[in-house]
């Protein structure tokens, strides 16, 4: 018989789940997927009573700017976890993100409301034991044990990948021997896309281009990007509401030599893996999840320093002779990190929680 499994998130174009879900069912999990809202009690239980609900996401489920409506969606997502307990149906969550890199803190949990939660979620699953580690301690846990380090998932062979490098510059209009560094994914203030900029206009480099490609949703830190890259020939900006197509990814990770990484506020990073996926040398802090992910022999990792970054380009403008071998290395140590382990480590995840109800 199936274990039967809710997943509750509120991002649906994201293959990390589906990716998820997949190897679920290879390990005999059904899962349903639902979107997160406020009362999600009561669709869990009219859809049938799951033997786990897995929270994808969770600061967003009950994050208010309103300091008193916080505290209440806050209470009555917990009362929700604690109703779903005495039924005998334990929570897991995965922690994609911690700290809020969205909205400059604002809806960071205070100590009181993280220490409700590390008590009342049965499981918790985390990307790297950096973040484990953190966690015990945000969360005041006397105990690490309801914390487990499942690795994210590659994305190898999730997009389509047919076009060779020369093809892809020649769709982007980008130099066939120019060293092309490229940042991917959503555009938000806390990925440090402008710290990234100026670095790269500082290279002592005449054959060198940086693509800048995703959605950004702020318009103050479009029009920063856009001054901050005006009259540069060798940056290009490709803004795309609702990110970059799945079929255009390879177009933009084909092309590039190296992936810049320069995050600020990062528990994981979905991009990451996306660059070890398609064979390419990474560039980021040499801390957290991509310290503990990214090895040196495909990325460059550098010190939170005024000039780590700036530093790290200036290594791979000097090594660009090595950046083809560094994404052979990456994308071999990716392949570790198949769904199929993923799924399997997942499911161990969910025995244990059961055993707790």
């Amino acid at each position: 018989m199936k274990l039967k499994v809710t997943l509750i998130s509120n991002w649906f174009d994201n293959p990390y789940k589906q990716l998820l879900i997949d190897g679920l069912a290879s390990e005999n999990i059904a899962t349903a997927e639902m979107r997160g809202k406020v009362f999600f009690l009561p669709q869990i239980l009219r859809d049938g009573k799951p033997e786990i609900l897995h929270l994808q996401t969770l600061i967003y489920l009950f994050a208010s700017r309103n300091w008193a409506f916080y505290w209440v969606k806050f209470l009555l997502f917990l009362i929700q976890l604690n109703i779903l307990k005495v039924l005998g149906i334990p929570t897991v969550w995965t922690v994609h993100e911690w700290k809020d890199k969205i909205s400059a803190g604002q809806h960071d949990l205070s100590p009181a409301k993280s220490y409700l939660l590390g008590k009342t979620l049965t499981g918790i699953i985390t990307h790297c034991a950096t973040t484990k580690q953190e966690l015990v301690i945000d969360l005041k846990l006397k105990q690490a044990q309801k914390i487990f380090v499942v690795p994210h998932g590659n994305y190898i062979g999730c997009y389509e990948n047919n076009i060779t490098k020369h093809q892809a510059r020649e769709k982007l209009g980008i130099t066939g021997d120019a060293l092309s560094f490229l940042f991917f994914g959503g555009i938000h203030p806390s990925k440090g896309v402008i710290e990234a900029i100026k670095a790269f206009k500082s290279l002592p480099h005449a054959k060198i281009q940086f693509t800048i490609a995703g959605q950004i949703p702020y318009p103050t830190l479009e029009q920063k990007i856009t001054r901050e890259i005006a009259n540069e020939k060798n940056i290009l900006l490709v803004n795309s509401p609702g990110g970059i197509p799945d079929s255009e990814v390879q177009t933009y990770l084909n092309a590039c030599d190296i992936v810049v990484l320069p995050y600020r506020i990062f528990t994981t990073s979905g991009v990451a893996l996306l660059a070890m996926s398609f064979k390419r040398a990474c560039i980021a802090p040499k801390q957290g999840f991509f310290n503990d992910i990214l090895d040196s022999r495909g990325s460059f990792l550098y010190p939170d320093t005024p000039d780590g970054l700036k530093q790290a380009m200036n290594q791979a403008v000097a090594r660009q002779a090595s950046l083809e071998e560094m994404g052979i290395f990456n994308y071999e140590l990716a392949q570790k990190y198949s769904w199929k382990g993923v799924a399997q480590q997942t499911a161990k995840v969910y025995q244990w929680a059961m055993e707790q109800s």
